[in-house]
C-alpha cells in the first residue's frame, strides 16, 4: 500500500514538474513559428471536422503536447530520430523539432491534418495502420523513439479491438525501423474486456496484453506503457 502511495505520488509531482515546464517553454516561445492565423483560417474550412477541437483549444493542446515532451526528457538529449504514430496535427513533433530532434510523424489521409502538419513544417507519412499488414517506407530512421499518443490503430473500446497476435504481428513489423535500444513509448485509449479497469487504479489493456507487454519489460503508469531497449524484446518473441 505504501509503495503504491509512493508511486502515485511520485508520478503526480512528475507530472506537475513536465506541466511547469511546459509553460515556461511556451512562454519563451517553444510555438511562436506557428502561423495561428493560418492555422485559424484553416479552421474556418474544416468546422465539422472532428480534430477541429485541437484548435479551438489551442493553448491546451500546446501546453499538452510540451508535457509529452518533457515527460520524455526531450530538452536532455539531441538528435534523436523519432517516429511518432498517430501524429494527428503535429504538435508534439514541433516541439521535438524545437528541442533539437529529427521526428517523422504517420498518419491517414486527411486533408485538414495533412495541411495543418504541412503548415507547421513537418515530415509525415501517409498510412492507415491496419491488422497483419506491414508499414510501408519509412524516411528518417531508424528510430531512437517511438512515440503514439491516445492511440486509435488498436481499435481500442471498439469492434476490431486488437488482441495478442495483432499486437505481436505489429511489434515485429515496428521494430524494422528501430535503432539499437529503441524506446516505445505508447499511450493507450481504453479497452475492454477482462482485466480492464477505467478510473483510479486503471488498467488500460487486457489480461492478456497487460501479461504480453509485461513479459517484454513493460512499465505502466496509468495508460501510459514504455518498453526500453524494445528490438532487444522484440527479438526474444517467438515465431
Amino acid at each position: 500500500m505504501f509503495k503504491k502511495a509512493m508511486g502515485k505520488l511520485k508520478s503526480v509531482t512528475q507530472k506537475n514538474l513536465n506541466r511547469f515546464q511546459a509553460r515556461r517553454a511556451i512562454r519563451k516561445g517553444m510555438f511562436k513559428g506557428i502561423d495561428v492565423p493560418a492555422m485559424e483560417e484553416l479552421r474556418s474550412k474544416f468546422d465539422d471536422h472532428s480534430c477541429r477541437k485541437y484548435q479551438d483549444r489551442f493553448e491546451h493542446s500546446l501546453i499538452r503536447n510540451a508535457e509529452r515532451a518533457y515527460k520524455l526528457e526531450l530538452d536532455k538529449s539531441k538528435d534523436l530520430r523519432i517516429f511518432d504514430l498517430g501524429c494527428g496535427f503535429g504538435y508534439f513533433m514541433y516541439a521535438a523539432k524545437q528541442l533539437g530532434h529529427h521526428p517523422v510523424g504517420l498518419d491517414i489521409d486527411d486533408p485538414y491534418l495533412a495541411q495543418v502538419t504541412k503548415l507547421l513544417g513537418l515530415q509525415k507519412v501517409v498510412h492507415r495502420i491496419e491488422p497483419f499488414q506491414p508499414l510501408p517506407a519509412i524516411p528518417g530512421g531508424p528510430f531512437n523513439l517511438v512515440t503514439a499518443f491516445a492511440t486509435m490503430f488498436d481499435r481500442a473500446g471498439f469492434d476490431g479491438q486488437w488482441g495478442l497476435k495483432e499486437w505481436k504481428f505489429f511489434l515485429k513489423d515496428l521494430r524494422r525501423f528501430m535503432a539499437p535500444g529503441c524506446l516505445i513509448h505508447f499511450k493507450f485509449n481504453q479497452y475492454i474486456g477482462p482485466g480492464t479497469q477505467s478510473g483510479i487504479g486503471c488498467r488500460t489493456v487486457t489480461t492478456e496484453l497487460w501479461e504480453f507487454f509485461h513479459s517484454m519489460g513493460a512499465k505502466f503508469d496509468k495508460r501510459t506503457m514504455q518498453i526500453k531497449d524494445a528490438p532487444a524484446q522484440i527479438d526474444k518473441l517467438p515465431g
